[in-house]
């Protein structure tokens, strides 16, 4: 059931990442898609609070407000920025992408409240809601997925903290989906992984390997941080200092 959900919520993570160059709102071209199922989505009729979970943050029209004056910085979904920023941009695009619509407060609310139990409602409501707004076949399949599992708890979203800890091999392994789904299927992205479990697993990464690295973190993630690293460790090692 977990590999279920967990599935489900990269699906939406990867098909918002992809979109973030597009300005213009898919869901207005493929209505006909959406509409080939019956709307439960529940903040379509206002749904109480009293519906919610006791403690659940609703999104307010001042976060909304602070959300719209964030700048987004160009290709942020390619930078090394931490979790909190990424999220702040993430919600912050959705917002400026598609307004300040129901199903875009949904989804900034789920976002900002990970630790609860919610009803099956509301969880089919979520990949609805992703569905609107990005109606591709996949976000279709995740939605037909979400709506036939039965009593359906929160999807969970993965600490990857602690997975790198646990399983440093599962975590590579997807990363290595994400990166093809973002960058190909290209050399850079296996030899950027293959090498970083090598550093997560604790065993010996040659020189060559280590300017291997670099190159690849460059080639994916060309930040003047990236950048300089590499130049460091080049001149380093055409000076013999490694």
């Amino acid at each position: 059931m977990k590999s279920i959900f967990f599935s489900l919520i990269i699906l939406f993570s990867l098909s918002f990442i992809l979109s973030c160059g597009e300005t213009d709102n898919p869901a207005i071209d493929k209505t006909e898609t959406y509409e080939s199922f019956e709307s439960v989505f529940p903040l379509a009729e206002n749904i109480p609070l009293s519906d919610y979970p006791d403690g659940w943050i609703k999104l307010t029209d001042e976060d909304v407000a602070e959300l719209m004056e964030v700048e987004i910085p160009p290709n942020w979904f390619k930078m090394d920025i931490d979790p909190e920023a990424r999220t702040k941009y993430t919600h912050a695009q959705l917002l400026k992408q598609f307004g300040d619509i129901p199903q875009v407060r949904y989804i900034i609310e789920f976002g900002r409240n990970p630790e609860f139990e919610i009803s099956r409602e509301l969880f089919v409501a979520y990949f609805e809601a992703h569905y609107h707004l990005f109606p591709t076949e996949n976000n279709r399949r995740a939605l037909e997925e979400a709506r036939n599992i039965e009593n359906q708890p929160r999807p969970e979203f993965v600490d990857e903290d602690k997975l790198i800890e646990k399983d440093p091999k599962l975590f590579i392994e997807i990363q290595r989906e994400r990166f093809i789904k973002n960058h190909g299927d290209i050399p850079e992205v296996h030899t950027y992984l293959d090498i970083q479990l090598k550093f997560l697993l604790g065993q010996h990464v040659t020189d060559d390997e280590r300017l291997a690295w670099l190159k690849a973190q460059f080639h994916l993630f060309p930040t003047k941080k990236n950048r300089d690293l590499l130049k460091k460790y080049q001149k380093a090692k055409e000076d013999g200092d490694e």
